[in-house]
């Protein structure tokens, strides 16, 4: 007997002793009595006992199962495919194999069969298969990506026997495999923004100061002058004091804050539809801003979902994008300002790996990364209505008073009020469910190949 088996399979094999007693005992009359009846019952015993057995043992051996999605990353609405792959590296060919493919719920199976199983949020992808000795099976399926995350396939259970289904061994095999899944990506006059300057005509004009690493020449000193902006040479070669000239930069700052809790206190729990607009609505605005030359960050008050296939970010991206500050203990999912050519990337990523769950309070991370803004920064918060505090509010005002520029986008249902008083602060209401159900349905649509990405390509290595 296999050492490797467990005792439940022990206990299976050792009720299955009685055939090869029967058998022992037929061949003996057999012998004796010069029976062909009865030798050919033995041998029909013997089957009964030992081929069973030899399947039961050694079905599941040598046994490879491989998924792979043709993409690790993919935009709201995209057709992706999953391959499963099943390998019988041996001499016993399997009759029959069936394979239940963990696979997320969230996400729209177009080809293949799904059945519910007892874990939330997952459905099980059926397959029934016989392989031949050494030979490969490979099953693909389209799934649509309906919902934003990092989705796992697998683990995959496995179950097989004989050939006439007396005997039945499970086993679980990992095959791992991920996908993510960008937040849904629309164009900004959807929400009711102006596609050009939707937070007013230039509120950071290009640009209040200038940048000190772009030398333009020499002028006049002027009484008042920062001693710094001193040209000694030119002041020696005119004999009176000149002052260096900068050209000012043309670098327009965004910043936006995302608050992911759907009501002000933890015990009224998540509103999972107005989460997912205001997390679209933030990416909408990443993709708009770096379209238009901004230079982007990102804050929200959550933690990031583990994703495989993070290597394209350096550890120091990574330690600096997300987790928890020491000092205060607060969720930060931080995305530092730029506009390079991995920024939509580094958003997006960010945006797609956010955890669905309770938010720490925006107002404390507001808090920390006031000295950290840039003077003239527009700050744009992309809040539930009625997640908004009166404690985020004054924050917000406390950073115009440093001199950001700070707008509210709001999202919710019509009927919805802003319960605090946001004083002069522009609000800009962008909708609610209905806005939401519009928008899964144009993805859903097969006419619409584009919808849910950014018409700018992103660099996806």
């Amino acid at each position: 007997m296999d050492t490797d088996l467990s005792y439940y399979h022990k206990e299976t094999l050792i009720k299955r002793r009685p055939w090869y007693v029967i058998a022992a005992l037929l061949f003996i009359i057999s012998a004796l009595a010069h029976q062909p009846l009865a030798f050919l019952a033995a041998l029909f015993a013997l089957v009964v006992g030992i081929v069973p057995e030899i399947w039961y043992r050694r079905a599941l051996r040598h046994l490879v199962i491989r998924q792979q999605i043709n993409q690790p990353r993919a935009f709201f609405g995209e057709t992706i495919t999953l391959s499963l792959s099943v390998e019988n590296q041996k001499l016993l060919p399997l009759p029959w194999l069936e394979v239940e493919d963990e696979i997320p719920a969230a996400l729209s199976l177009l080809t293949g069969q799904a059945a519910p199983t007892y874990k939330p949020n997952r459905m099980a992808l059926l397959n029934t298969l016989s392989l031949w000795a050494f030979q490969r099976v490979t099953r693909r399926y389209r799934i649509r990506c309906t919902a934003r995350g990092v989705h796992t396939f697998g683990p995959a259970l496995l179950r097989s026997g004989d050939p006439f289904g007396w005997l039945v061994r499970e086993d679980t095999a990992p095959a791992p495999a991920q996908v993510m899944v960008y937040p849904l990506i629309a164009p900004i006059e959807v929400f009711g923004l102006p596609a050009r300057h939707p937070f007013g005509e230039h509120a950071t004009p290009r640009r209040l100061l200038e940048d000190p690493l772009r030398f333009a020449g020499v002028r006049e000193y002027v009484p008042g002058d920062d001693p710094r902006r001193i040209h000694w040479k030119a002041t020696a070669r005119a004999g009176e004091l000149r002052s260096k000239l900068y050209e000012p930069s043309s670098q327009y700052h965004l910043l936006i804050l995302l608050d992911i809790n759907s009501y002000p206190v933890a015990w009224l729990g998540i509103d999972p539809e107005i989460q997912e607009l205001t997390i679209a609505v933030a990416a909408s605005l990443a993709s708009w801003a770096l379209d238009e030359g901004y230079s982007v960050g990102l804050l929200a008050n959550s933690l990031m979902a583990p994703f495989d296939h993070a290597q394209s970010l350096s550890a120091d991206e990574l330690q600096n994008l997300s987790g928890v500050t020491a000092d205060t203990f607060l969720l930060r999912v931080r995305v530092p300002l730029d506009r390079g050519s991995r920024q939509r990337e580094r958003l997006l990523s960010a945006l797609a790996r956010l955890i669905p769950y309770f938010g720490s309070a925006m107002d404390a991370l507001i808090e920390e990364e006031r000295a950290n803004l840039p003077v003239g920064t527009t700050v744009v918060l992309v809040s539930a209505v009625a997640a908004l505090t009166e404690a985020t509010v004054e924050r917000l005002l406390d950073m115009r008073s440093h001199g950001a520029v700070v707008h509210l986008a709001l999202t919710g249902d019509t009927d919805s009020d802003v319960g605090t008083q946001t004083y002069d602060l522009p609000v800009h209401r962008l909708g609610g469910r209905e806005l939401w159900h519009e928008l899964i349905i144009t993805v859903g649509d097969e006419e619409y190949e584009d919808a849910g990405r950014s018409t700018t390509s992103i660099n996806l290595a």
